[in-house]
């Protein structure tokens, strides 16, 4: 696909609501993200020892039982001293741009971590294994760690790429707030990735991804977990409206694409549904 077409898509939504000049001074300006309404009073009221440092975070994610290369090979997972080196640094390459932007636009404002919503251009690129691997790929670096968010309450098929057996997740956490971060958040077999189900509410409504619940899970997770990567999961942006309503919560928002099966409108439709100055790119799936 071309290269200059694709970049006419991520530039379009932008373009009709200023001029260039514009949209270049507001991406070396971009302003620190506000805490949410209440934010303050919840990192007040984290016990100190939650307010972790990097290595002491480090040090207290669990996994009880670890996925054997073996596995993750059949699960299609990335992992170091994989054979197929051109997938692993593929993901290496997609970690490194989504670093280098953050620190570039000013994003990274919670010593080190971001916040990367993963959603698909339609049901055909629709897979849980591209945030898992992106999940991975930060974790890769022995001083970092990740937490895969899955915000899709249609079904993603988490619990086969991870060894937990997984039961509440966000949609349970939004509905019950008493359950607490330590009941929904679960080791992944993979050392320094954890992960966060959609949970068991299927029927949760798009207000409640987009209501101060979720807003302050999200702040409360990027605060207190200083060395930690957040990939937040989502569904189809064209079939459903969570990524929408999520991306204004993260810092980046990249859109997978089946290679070959989808068509210029579609990728463009799908940069404006969540905004051409949200969007960092978009990554083309086999």
């Amino acid at each position: 696909m071309d290269n200059s077409k694709l970049l006419r898509a991520l530039e379009k939504n932008k373009a009709e609501r200023s001029q260039a000049a514009d949209f270049e001074l507001q991406s070396e300006t971009k302003p620190v993200r506000e805490k949410p309404r209440g934010a303050d009073i919840i990192t007040d009221l984290l016990p100190q020892e939650h307010r972790l440092t990097r290595q002491a975070s480090l040090e207290l994610m669990p996994n009880p039982d670890p996925m054997s290369k073996a596995d993750m090979k059949k699960n299609k997972l990335v992992y170091s001293g994989m054979k197929n080196r051109a997938v692993l640094n593929a993901y290496r390459e997609l970690r490194i741009k989504l670093i280098e932007k953050s620190t570039a636009g000013s994003a990274n404002t919670n010593g080190g971590n971001i916040v990367v919503m993963l959603t698909s251009v339609d049901v055909s690129s629709n897979s849980i294994l591209t945030p898992m691997n992106l999940a991975i790929s930060f974790a890769l670096d022995l001083n970092s760690s990740a937490l895969l968010v899955d915000c899709n309450p249609y079904g993603s098929d988490l619990q086969r790429l991870v060894t937990a057996p997984l039961s509440v997740g966000v949609t349970d956490y939004l509905k019950d707030r008493s359950l607490g971060l330590d009941r929904i958040i679960y080791p992944s077999g993979i050392d320094r990735v954890a992960v966060i189900p959609a949970g068991n509410e299927t029927g949760i409504s798009v207000e409640q991804f987009s209501s101060q619940g979720m807003e302050h899970l999200i702040y409360e997770l990027k605060n207190r977990y200083p060395d930690r990567f957040i990939v937040i999961n989502t569904p189809p942006v064209l079939a459903n409206s969570e990524a929408r309503v999520l991306s204004k919560f993260c810092d980046q928002s990249v859109i997978t694409v089946p290679y070959g099966r989808a068509s210029m409108d579609a990728i463009e439709d799908a940069v404006e549904a969540i905004g051409a100055e949200r969007v960092t790119g978009v990554v083309y799936q086999q």
